[in-house]
């Protein structure tokens, strides 16, 4: 029975997950084109232009650790070295557009689970069968066992095709052409300053560590609405509880980054957790505590292993507390 109530789970989502697959995977793709052209023809020239600074690095260090400090505390992500394409590879882990997807797909989902089903009365037709209440709920344990790995590797394909359609990331620096030609004084500069066009190395097979990291706060998404959603009866009243939540824990996150005295607060959320990029590019799986909570001395965590946990908790909270309840007669 729990086999064919996934398959039914799995068929009524199925127009929303071909739709989201496509949406990771073009966006992945993009992804791929962005980069290319941040790190073979922005930064090249940047790096041109601040050699008379003595420090061909100036100019980046001046972005980087300047005006888009903010937008790097918003995403999350720490220093990256823009002249290498994985890093800013990562950074596409990172992004709104991916954030948003996970909330949507997480809350949109589990938020329909329960709640879903009893707002539109259908709960009773469900129950009316041989199906035991934990059937249910592990049930859709199943099909996030499924579906999520599908969303995390829409994104890996996306990016493969995207670096096999780009081709190779060749230095360009056709804008300082084109500037020389009104400008003697710059072609005359120019000549004297040997133009590396050696391809950058480009090996995006690490980006499947961070999705790990993507697939792990997907379930903890998914489990904590799933859980709302147990105790709940309408679907639009869970997904206001789960994106208030959510968008708080963001919050906090962000402003534990940019204003210190509240960043102990950041653990508390979900997003503390979610670093994909160091697992892409350090391989590091580890938040550590201690330095943001100033222990003195590391106290590492599994993010990874924290975001499963957060997932199997509100799992088990939606079971109890299915299995428990009175349900409501359709009005």
């Amino acid at each position: 029975m729990t086999f064919i109530l996934v398959r039914k789970l799995l068929r009524d989502a199925r127009a929303a997950l071909i739709v989201v697959c496509l949406l990771l995977f073009v966006f992945a793709a993009f992804w791929v084109k962005i980069t290319q052209r941040v790190t073979t023809q922005i930064v090249p020239v940047a790096r041109l232009v601040s050699q008379p600074f003595g420090n061909e690095k100036t100019l980046e260090k001046v972005f980087v650790r300047g005006p888009s400090k903010v937008s790097q505390a918003a995403l999350g992500w720490g220093e990256v070295n823009f002249n290498q394409p994985v890093d800013f590879l990562a950074i596409g882990l990172l992004h709104p557009v991916v954030l948003v997807v996970c909330l949507v797909w997480g809350v949109g989902r589990a938020a329909g689970a329960v709640a879903g089903e009893l707002d539109r009365g259908t709960m009773e037709l469900l129950l009316s069968q041989p199906v035991p209440r934990h059937q249910l709920v592990l049930a859709h344990l199943a099909v996030d066992a499924v579906v999520l790995p599908l969303l995390c590797l829409s994104f890996f394909a996306g990016t493969q095709f995207g670096l096999w359609a780009a081709g190779d990331f060749v230095p360009d620096y056709a804008l300082l052409d084109e500037a020389a030609k009104e400008s003697p004084k710059l072609a005359s500069l120019l000549d004297l300053i040997p133009l590396d066009r050696t391809p950058l190395a480009v090996n995006a097979q690490g980006e499947l560590l961070g999705l790990v990291n993507t697939l792990g706060l997907l379930f903890a998404i998914s489990g904590m609405t799933l859980a709302l959603s147990a105790l709940g009866r309408s679907r639009w009243r869970v997904i206001g509880y789960a994106v208030l939540v959510l968008v708080v824990m963001f919050l906090a996150n962000t402003i534990g980054q940019l204003w210190e005295p509240a960043g102990w607060v950041r653990p508390f959320t979900l997003f503390y957790y979610y670093q994909p990029q160091r697992a892409m590019i350090e391989g590091a799986w580890c938040v550590d505590l201690g330095k943001t909570w100033e222990l003195g001395r590391p106290v590492p965590v599994p993010a990874v292993g924290v975001l499963l946990a957060v997932g199997a908790a509100g799992y088990a909270l939606a079971l109890r507390a299915f299995t428990r309840r009175d349900l409501p007669a359709p009005l």
